[in-house]
């Protein structure tokens, strides 16, 4: 009996393997990006300019000679959402914690929300770039920057993020959690249902959420933002 017993279970297994594979070799034949190598996305692609450190939740922070740090979205995340349609800031004056939400990127009607590298005040913002998406998604840490901000403990909340080297290593387990993430992901259904978001072979599609629908940035926002800045927080 119990011989019977793991073999059936064993069988199970086997079947539930079987389904999960073909279900996503079907969804990877229905996705627009599948086998087109202009979609593919790359780490070594990415910029990482000196002197910017790097939030998990794709946010970024550099400090100016006048003693204020200009903040804006990292490219990685630009790169999964394709060019923003807009993006929400905070006014001037507004106080923020390190982690408080901050930036709510928008692709039509999908939106994310991007929370603060440090803590500090609002200075000043970009207003040439966010009338002019191209500008941020080409060139994020330059002309593309987004607010400026007045540090309120810049040497003990840096410690927090990643510069240099350590943002490449970063990036590198990133890529792997989101590819699992896409893995195991699809959207809702619809005119999107069954897209996967991967290449074949398991490269994240360049512009990947550009192509899902809402329920997928809902997850993306969860799993993969939210948790990260739990994550932050959590560092004392």
């Amino acid at each position: 009996m119990v011989i019977l017993f793991v073999i059936l279970f064993v069988a199970v297994a086997i079947s539930i393997t079987w389904y999960a594979e073909k279900k996503r070799t079907q969804a990877l034949s229905l996705s627009p990006i599948v086998k087109k190598p202009s979609y593919q996305f790359k780490v070594e692609n990415l910029a990482i300019p000196a002197g910017v450190y790097f939030s998990p939740t794709h946010s970024w922070a550099h400090m100016e000679t006048n003693g204020q740090a200009r903040v804006g979205v990292d490219s990685f995340i630009q790169g999964l959402t394709g060019t923003l349609t807009d993006i929400e800031v905070p006014a001037k004056g507004t106080k923020l914690s390190q982690g408080d939400p901050m930036f709510q990127v928008i692709h039509e009607d999908k939106r994310l929300t991007i929370t603060a590298p440090i803590s500090g005040e609002v200075k000043g913002i970009n207003s040439e770039a966010l009338q002019n998406m191209k500008m941020v998604h080409r060139d994020p840490y330059s002309h593309g920057w987004l607010v400026e901000m007045m540090p309120n403990d810049w040497e003990s909340e840096t410690q927090k993020l990643y510069i240099g080297d350590r943002t490449l290593n970063w990036l590198k387990t990133e890529v792997a959690r989101i590819r699992d993430f896409f893995a195991y992901s699809f959207a809702p259904s619809g005119e999107n249902d069954g897209l996967a978001l991967l290449q074949d072979g398991g490269d994240i599609g360049e512009s990947a959420l550009a192509f899902a629908g809402k329920g997928l940035w809902g997850s993306f926002q969860k799993l993969i933002l939210d948790q990260a800045n739990l994550e932050l927080k959590s560092i004392s």
